[in-house]
This record gives C-alpha cells, sequence and structure tokens, in this order.
C-alpha cells in the first residue's frame, strides 16, 4: 500500500530529528573512543615532560592479547524440539555453515570483536536476499561511528528501541536511475536527487568523528573517498511512526528519502536487521565502556615512567657538570674519551674544579612501571599467563590463575553469545523468506557427506520453530588442566563399571579434549547416526500418516522404524480415528517386504564382519564353548 506525500514527509521529519538527538547523545562517547585509537594506532603526540618520547605498544598489546583469547568465532546451530526435525535441523545447520564460509563470517567476527574491544561495542547488520530468485545470505559489519539508537531502548533487547540506523549506506546514480525504472525507488524524490550534486564527500558528524582514527594512522589524508558526481550516501534508517515500523533510505543533506516502506514490507518478521553485543552488558546504557577504557590511564602513566627511566639512564651516560670557570683549559675534554686528560690551570683543586649533578635513582621508574603492571592485571584479568609469558614455578599456581583468567574472558563469551542468538534469528527469517530455489548442501550420512538440493520446504512447517543453541569459544573452554583430567577419569573409570552409557561418555571425553562437533560425529559410530536419521524419519512419516497423505513405503525400514510406529499407535490409540489407523495398517504391510530384505542384509554384513574379525587359524567361538589358550607350536596356516 502506498504512504502519501503528506505521511512520508512527516515521517521523514521524524527520522532527522532522531537522528540529530541520538547522535547528539553519542557524541560524548567519542572522546573516550578517541583516545583509544591514538593509543592503538601509534599516533606519536609531543611530550614536555621528558626527553625521551618512546610508544610502548601498550594498548595494541592488551587488544590483541584479548582478541586472541576470543579469537575463535561463535557458532550457533539449531536443535530439534522433536524427533520429526531431526533432518531438516541438519539441513538448515549444514546450509548455515555454507553461508558462513561464503560470506567471510569467521574474519567478520573477529572484526566486530576487536571493535568491541576499543570501543565497547560491536554491530552487525544481517539480511537474505534472493536476486533474481538466487538465495544470498550477507552479514555486515557496521561500524560503531556509523550507528545510532534511540537511547532509551537501554543496551539489553535493541527491539525496544523506537529507532536506529546507520550511515555510509552507497549507492551509484545509475543504482538509483534503475531503482526509479523499477519502482523501488520514489520516482520525484529520486530524481530530484539524481538531478543534483552528489553528496559522497558530505562531512557529516560521522565523517568528522573517523578523521582522528585515519590521522592516527599516519596516513597523510584523512579523505578515503575520491570526489564523485556518481555516488550518493544514504542512512538507514528504520522509524516508528504511529505505532508502525517504517525502513527508509534517508539522504540527510537534501532532507529527503527515496525509499520509505513499511518494515514488514521488507522483512515479513518485522524485527530490525541488526544484532550487537557489549563487552559487558548494562541494563539502561548500550554504549558502554570498553576494555581499553579501563587500562588507558594506567598505561599512559607506564609509558610516562619508562620515559622518566630512559631521561634518568640518559643523564647517568651524560651528566650534567658544574665547573669553576676558567678552572678547566678545555671544556670539551669533559667529555668520556679513551686516554682522555683533562688540563687544569695552576694549581687549583681537581675535586673542586668541576662536580657531576645528582640523578634520580634509575630504579624508582621501573619499580613504579611494576606496580602499574600489577594493578593492570588486577583490572583486566589479562596476566602474564595469560599473555603465555609467565614465570609461576609451581603448577597449581599457574593452573589456578589460568582458570581465573578463562573467567574473566567467559564473561565476554556470555556476552556475544547472547548477540548470537539474535543473529540466529535474523538468519533463521531469511531462510524463510528467500529460499526458494534449490540450493545445494552438504550432509554428513552414513556413507559419508552427500550432496542435497533443498529448498526451504524442505527444512520448515507451519508453526514450527526450532531451538538454537550457541556453542562457546575458546574462552569459555580454558578451564583447568586438572579439571579436564579429573572429568576424563570419571568418566573413564564409570563407563568401564558399565555404571553410564560408554558410548555418551566417550563423545563427552571427545568434547573435553576439544573436538568440535563434526569430528565427533565422524569418529563416533556412524550406525548410531543412521538410527537417529532413521528414527526420524519414522516421526516424519508418523507425521505425513496423520495429516492423510499418500506417502511411498520407507526403503530403508527396518524393525526398529516399524517399532516406533508401532509405538506411535499404542501411546494414542484412543485419539487415532478408524480411516488413519487403516492408513497406519496399510503403511505397515507395505514396508514389511523392505524391512525383511533390510533386515536380512544387516545379518549378512554382522556375519561378514565377525569372520573378517576371527583370527586366522582359530575357527570362530560358539556360544558355550571355551576357547583355547594361544601355543605358537600348534597354530598352521590353512592349506
Amino acid at each position: 500500500m502506498a504512504i502519501n506525500k503528506q505521511t512520508r514527509d512527516k515521517i521523514v521529519a521524524k527520522a532527522l530529528t532522531e537522528i540529530q538527538f541520538a547522535r547528539t547523545y553519542k557524541q560524548g562517547k567519542t572522546r573516550n573512543w578517541q583516545k583509544n585509537e591514538i593509543m592503538y594506532y601509534g599516533a606519536k603526540k609531543p611530550t614536555d615532560s621528558s626527553r625521551a618520547n618512546v610508544d610502548l605498544s601498550g594498548m595494541s598489546e592488551h587488544v590483541e592479547t584479548l582478541l586472541s583469547k576470543v579469537d575463535n568465532p561463535l557458532t550457533f546451530k539449531f536443535i530439534k524440539r522433536k524427533e520429526s526435525q531431526l533432518k531438516r535441523v541438519e539441513r538448515l545447520n549444514s546450509l548455515k555453515r555454507s553461508d558462513a564460509e561464503e560470506d567471510f563470517w569467521d574474519l567478520k567476527d573477529i572484526t566486530g570483536k576487536k571493535q568491541c574491544i576499543i570501543y565497547g561495542r560491536a554491530i552487525y547488520a544481517y539480511f537474505a536476499d534472493s536476486v533474481d530468485g538466487i538465495y544470498k545470505a550477507h552479514l555486515e559489519n557496521v561500524d560503531v561511528y556509523d550507528y545510532l539508537i534511540d537511547p532509551s531502548a537501554g543496551g539489553i533487547d535493541i527491539e525496544l528501541a523506537q529507532y536506529m540506523g546507520r550511515y555510509g549506506v552507497k549507492k551509484t546514480r545509475s543504482e538509483v536511475k534503475q531503482g526509479i525504472k523499477d519502482g523501488i525507488y520514489l520516482k520525484y524524490e529520486a530524481q530530484q536527487l539524481v538531478d543534483g550534486a552528489s553528496n559522497a564527500n558530505a562531512q557529516t558528524q560521522e565523517e568528522v568523528n573517523k578523521q582522528p582514527r585515519r590521522r592516527d594512522q599516519n596516513v597523510w589524508t584523512t579523505t578515503t573517498e575520491l570526489s564523485s558526481s556518481e555516488d550518493y550516501v544514504f542512512w538507514e534508517w528504520y522509524t516508528t511512526y504511529e505505532g508502525e515500523r517504517y525502513y527508509l533510505l534517508l539522504n540527510e543533506n537534501g532532507s529527503c528519502a527515496i525509499r520509505i516502506e513499511k518494515l514488514k514490507d521488507i522483512f515479513e518478521s518485522g524485527l530490525y536487521p541488526f544484532w550487537t553485543y557489549a563487552y559487558v552488558p548494562d541494563l539502561t546504557e548500550f554504549w558502554t565502556p570498553s576494555p581499553c577504557d579501563r587500562v588507558r590511564e594506567i598505561l599512559m602513566a607506564q609509558s610516562v615512567s619508562i620515559n622518566q627511566m630512559l631521561d634518568n639512564a640518559e643523564q647517568i651516560n651524560k651528566p650534567q657538570r658544574v665547573v669553576a670557570v676558567g678552572a678547566i683549559e678545555d671544556l670539551a675534554s669533559l667529555k668520556y674519551r679513551r686516554d682522555g686528560v683533562v688540563k687544569v690551570k695552576g694549581d687549583i683543586d681537581v675535586n673542586k674544579a668541576y662536580r657531576t649533578i645528582d640523578t634520580p635513582a634509575i630504579q624508582t621508574p621501573i619499580q613504579v612501571f611494576d606496580r602499574l603492571e600489577v594493578i593492570k592485571q588486577s583490572a583486566t584479568g589479562i596476566t602474564a599467563g595469560a599473555k603465555g609469558v609467565s614465570d609461576e614455578k609451581t603448577l597449581g599456581i599457574y593452573e589456578g590463575n589460568q582458570a581465573n583468567v578463562a573467567d574473566r574472558f567467559g564473561l565476554f563469551n556470555k556476552s556475544y553469545s547472547f548477540g548470537y542468538k539474535r543473529f540466529a534469528k535474523l538468519y533463521e527469517n531469511g531462510v524463510r523468506e528467500h529460499l526458494n530455489k534449490k540450493t545445494a548442501i552438504d550432509i554428513l550420512g552414513g556413507d559419508g557427506v552427500e550432496v542435497e538440493m533443498i529448498t526451504k520446504r524442505d527444512i520448515f512447517r507451519k508453526d514450527e520453530t526450532f531451538g538454537v543453541m550457541v556453542e562457546a569459544s575458546n574462552a569459555e573452554l580454558q578451564v583447568s588442566e586438572a579439571e579436564k583430567k579429573n572429568k576424563i577419569a570419571f568418566l573413564t573409570q564409570e563407563a568401564m563399571n558399565n555404571n553410564i552409557n560408554p558410548k555418551k561418555a566417550t563423545e563427552m571425553k571427545m568434547q573435553i579434549a576439544g573436538f568440535n562437533e563434526e569430528e565427533i560425529r565422524q569418529l563416533m559410530d556412524t550406525s548410531e547416526f543412521g538410527d537417529a536419521e532413521l528414527m526420524s524419519e519414522a516421526e516424519r512419516d508418523i507425521e505425513a500418516i496423520l495429516d492423510g497423505k499418500d506417502i511411498k513405503p520407507n526403503r530403508s525400514a527396518t524393525t526398529a522404524y516399524k517399532q516406533r510406529i508401532l509405538d506411535f499407535i499404542t501411546d494414542n490409540y484412543d485419539e487415532i480415528g478408524d480411516e488413519t489407523m487403516q492408513r497406519f495398517y496399510a503403511y505397515l504391510d507395505a514396508i514389511e517386504p523392505f524391512i525383511i530384505e533390510n533386515m536380512n542384509r544387516m545379518a549378512d554384513s554382522k556375519i561378514a564382519q565377525e569372520q573378517l574379525a576371527t583370527p586366522i587359524g582359530k575357527p570362530p567361538i560358539t556360544d558355550g564353548e571355551i576357547p583355547m589358550q594361544d601355543n605358537p607350536e600348534l597354530t598352521t596356516l590353512p592349506q
């Protein structure tokens, strides 16, 4: 439904007011960001407090050490809420893995974490589309300088915000013209734009805020865009007007929007297409302090101490002297040289001719530096052990400290795992809306990796939802070695005593050892995977029969498959109508030949495996037979 001009003008005016308000609110936060950038990018400022001016690279060390502890990307995966969803969930997870590789999610994850460490926030935009029917996923990093949000929303759920958006969305003149032809852009507003000048080099507040970051990298110019008459830069702005959410492609300079639509007409879910997390989330504040804010002053003080030490060392090596005027013939001779001689006039007492000015102790700045280092470690949790340079000799103390460090990093892990859950929801919605044509995925089955062509109908059922689980990064897995050993020893012992499921114990031991999900699935018995898949197919076929669908007999059916259907009939006998019951019985009759064929094949396969496992020269042991002891002298090869 078209939005009339009067309403559009009101929405644009509201959006421009929101941009200015959110920008003003955030502006004070950028001061700390720029101080962190100065230290991270190594912009050296002149100093009057010391002769030495050495950059210790403390901020880059802090950022990169912390980043190295959380560099393993989190990954969300979908989980079944009922058995019939198993195969469909596997398809969705396989599609997600393919999208992640194609769209470089791992790298974008790391760059987002780096912004979170320096600025306190990581922000991403996610959406899917289907150009010419071809599905594609898009994950994009959003620079914190380019993002604005309703400050009253707080720091937990961005869906509480009345407005938000990002700056820097670029369109060429030809793209805008094509959008006019396709009916995507408002004809009058878009034509006015292309008839005017480009705004690619407009100095918005966002661009001005970025300039110190560029100067800190010692570039010759802070401009990143060539002057162009073909490019336009927009705000992608999302606002709420009369209880309805709207999307705007907004040109702030011209105070006009070339596209205004209801958000639900673009994204069926009506959710904002962003997900975000803070280093330490806050209930009431979105723009929270960063890990760099906490150490900046300490690093600055450490730099002062080291430069003082260097000044003192230079003063010791090249001291200042007080000289009696006229007592020494050549003042230049006071400078050290091999076999040098200093000539003194007349009968002047050499000890009174000059003296060296006292120099402050060189150890004092070093002691101050060391004390500041202890304070910094306590404030951040980034200890020498975390950096890999610990000289702790006692194993128990070292492991205990490492566990404490893991706890601190695990806190960060929990924060961005919260963001990943929203990412998973946006991803699922994108697949539901745009996976319309067949797409190839890789599925791990009993016979290895298999290629399957799917659409969204192969994944989703009406009114069904999947569960979401976010897997831990190495930050959460850095438990102490002692804890790992204790858990593995316990699982091993209990499995040997037949107190627990040995297969599940093996799987848990592999998880503790650090194997990922895919590696565990490949290492585990493939028959277990096949059984689980077949039981999922049984649940799927039960649902189809209940829906009154005509389904072909499952050619993989076994007695376990049949038993699952019989169990369902028994458990729901009173609720199943006569007509449906007849369909169940007809289906069970239809699969009987396949059950017999499959069970015979499985029996033959088992016998063959047992024969291969029997040592050469020994007959297979029958029930009740006591095996003979090995006797090398009696062993003979078959003729």
